[in-house]
């Protein structure tokens, strides 16, 4: 019996796709992690170093996210894909007076970063959103 010879081409790409689909897609690292602010556009200055509580990202399911912005708690669809980007939309927030000074203008400009995010990206235990001017550096919380 002759067996044709196998197409090396047809070959390398069933690889490529096998490989390409064990990776997890960055999209899918999100669920069930929580995440702490540490700055805000260059600005370490934020959430407990104002005097507020944490200002904290969470990725419940693979659409909805939530959080504090140091003072007011949040809720938010999300979008996430396989080539690091991102958007969040619909955000409500709870509308609590803030009395420390500053909370107030890093919950607005936290709300924004995340209302103009773009991009996102994780490198080790941290988490970057940038998009519409702003950068968020945020660490992963393990409970």
């Amino acid at each position: 019996m002759h067996r044709p010879p196998v197409n090396s081409l047809a070959l390398l790409i069933l690889s490529t796709i096998i490989l390409v689909s064990c990776a997890p897609a960055p999209s899918t690292q999100l669920v069930g992690t929580t995440w702490v602010l540490a700055s805000l556009d260059g600005n370490t200055m934020v959430g407990e170093a104002l005097g507020g509580q944490p200002v904290t990202l969470g990725f419940t399911s693979s659409t909805e996210a939530g959080g504090s912005g140091g003072c007011n708690s949040f809720g938010a669809k999300y979008e996430a894909g396989s080539d690091g980007s991102i958007s969040f939309f619909q955000i409500i927030s709870t509308l609590m007076a803030c009395t420390q000074q500053g909370v107030d203008d890093v919950e607005t400009a936290y709300l924004d970063g995340l209302n103009s995010a773009e991009h996102f990206e994780i490198v080790g235990s941290t988490l970057t959103i940038t998009g519409g001017g702003h950068t968020l550096v945020l660490e992963q919380q393990e409970f």
